[in-house]
C-alpha cells in the first residue's frame, strides 16, 4: 500500500498544478510558503487548511471564485475524476458554491483596508511596487515636507548677527591685525536644523492597495531632507529601505525596494517587526528625538501587547508618534480593535492616508499636530462633542 506521506504530497501538488491550470497564478515562493506553513504547523482542519491556502497562495482578490473551485474539487471532493470537465475560472463576481463548507468560516471578502487578509502567516517573495505615480501631487509632497518638519538647535555654533556667545577667538584674529584695537564683535548662534523622520510602513496583505503610494510619499520625504530620513518597511519582517528608496526617480527607487522587501502582500506582526527595530541599538538611535511616522491599519494579529508596548516606547523616544491609516480616511472609523484603542494613549495624532492626495492633507496638517500638547489622541477620540472635522 502506498505511503500515506507520499499520497497527501501527491494530493497537495495536484492541487497547486490544478490551480495554476485555472488561472490562478502562485510564485514558486508562495508555493514553497505553503508547503513550509503545512510542514511546521500542521493544519488541524480542512477550514485550517482552506486560509493557509488561501492566505499564501492568492494574490488578486479577482481570483477567489477559481480558487474556491479548485480547493473544493481537490479537498472536499478528493479531486477530478476521468470524467469530470476540465477546470475554468469563473467570470462572475459572486464564489462558487464549491467554496470553504457550511461547517467552516464563511470567506471574507477582501475589502481595501478591511484587514480581511489580516495574518500572522510569514512569506517569502517579491512584489513590483509600480513606476509611476500622479507627479503633481509627489511634487507638491517634496514641496510641502521642509516647511511643516520640526527643528532644533544644532549642536555645532556659526556666526551670527545675533547669538547667545561672542565669537571671542575671531574677535581676537581681527585685533592682532589691527594693533590689538578689537574693531568688530562677532557672535556665535545654534541654527537651527530640522529633526530627523523616522517613517515605518506596513506592507502586509491588507494594506496591498495603498503599499506603491506609501512608499512613493515615504520617496518625497527622503527626497526633500535626505540627510535626516529614515524609512523601513514591516509585514512579518523589518526591512531598512531608505538606501535603496534614495533614487532621485521614484520609479526605479520603487524598482529596488520590489527587490529588497522580501514579505509584502504577506501576514501581519506589527509587535515583533517594532521590538525588533527597538532591539536594535543603532534603529534605536534613529528614533530617538524624531518625528515617527507610522503608516499602518494596526490590524494586529493575535496577542496586541508587544505592539502596545513597542508603541509607547516608540513614543518616549521620538519628538511626537503619529499613526497614519487607511481605516482613518473613512469619517466612520473609530479605532474599537483593542489594539488600536490600547495604545491611543501612546499616539500625538491619528491621521487617515490611503494615496498622495490624503497624505499631503495630513502632512499640511502637521504643524498644528506639532505644536500643541502631547498624547490627546485618545482624550479626542474618546470625546462625544461634536467636532469641527469629519475625522
Amino acid at each position: 500500500m502506498p505511503d500515506p506521506v507520499v499520497l497527501a504530497a501527491d494530493h497537495l501538488w495536484g492541487f497547486l498544478t490544478a490551480l495554476r491550470g485555472a488561472g490562478v497564478p502562485a510564485a514558486p515562493t508562495k508555493r514553497a510558503d505553503l508547503l513550509r506553513t503545512i510542514a511546521e504547523t500542521p493544519p488541524r482542519d480542512l477550514s485550517t487548511l482552506y486560509w493557509y491556502a488561501r492566505i499564501t497562495l492568492l494574490q488578486d482578490v479577482d481570483d477567489l471564485p477559481a480558487f474556491d473551485r479548485v480547493f473544493d474539487v481537490w479537498f472536499r471532493q478528493g479531486g477530478p475524476g476521468p470524467a469530470d470537465p476540465p477546470l475554468e475560472a469563473d467570470d462572475g463576481g459572486v464564489p462558487s458554491p464549491g467554496g470553504p463548507g457550511e461547517d467552516d468560516p464563511p470567506p471574507r471578502e477582501a475589502r481595501p483596508g478591511h484587514g480581511a487578509e489580516a495574518s500572522a502567516l510569514s512569506t517569502y517573495g517579491t512584489r513590483d511596487f509600480g513606476r509611476t505615480g500622479e507627479a503633481a501631487f509627489m511634487r507638491a509632497l517634496e514641496a510641502a515636507w521642509p516647511a511643516v518638519l520640526p527643528a532644533v538647535p544644532s549642536r555645532r555654533r556659526r556666526p551670527a548677527r545675533s547669538g547667545d556667545r561672542l565669537d571671542v577667538r575671531h574677535a581676537w584674529r581681527r585685533a592682532l591685525r589691527h594693533d590689538g584695537e578689537i574693531i568688530q564683535l562677532r557672535r556665535l548662534a545654534r541654527p537651527p536644523r530640522p529633526r530627523r523622520l523616522l517613517i515605518l510602513i506596513d506592507v502586509s496583505r491588507s494594506l496591498r492597495q495603498h503599499t506603491p503610494d506609501l512608499l512613493r510619499a515615504a520617496h518625497t520625504a527622503l527626497r526633500a531632507a535626505p540627510a535626516r530620513t529614515e524609512v523601513f518597511t514591516f509585514g512579518t519582517r523589518l526591512t531598512r529601505i531608505t538606501a535603496a528608496l534614495a533614487h532621485p526617480h521614484a520609479g526605479q527607487a520603487l524598482k529596488a525596494v520590489s527587490r529588497l522587501v522580501t514579505d509584502a502582500d504577506g501576514g501581519t506582526a506589527i509587535g515583533a517587526a517594532l521590538e525588533r527595530f527597538l532591539g536594535n541599538p543603532r534603529f534605536v538611535a534613529l528614533a530617538r528625538g524624531a518625528l515617527v511616522i507610522v503608516l499602518s491599519d494596526g490590524l494586529e494579529r493575535g496577542d496586541h501587547a508587544p505592539m502596545v508596548r513597542a508603541t509607547a516606547r516608540l513614543s518616549r523616544l521620538g519628538h511626537r508618534l503619529v499613526w497614519w491609516s487607511p481605516l482613518a480616511c473613512s469619517p466612520t472609523y473609530r479605532p474599537v480593535t483593542r489594539a488600536m484603542a490600547a495604545q491611543l494613549p501612546s499616539l500625538d495624532h491619528l491621521g487617515g492616508v490611503r494615496d498622495l492626495r490624503t497624505a499631503l492633507e495630513e502632512v499640511r496638517r502637521l504643524p498644528a499636530v506639532l505644536s500643541g500638547p502631547r498624547h490627546l489622541t485618545a482624550r479626542r477620540r474618546s470625546d462625544p462633542r461634536p467636532r469641527g472635522t469629519t475625522r
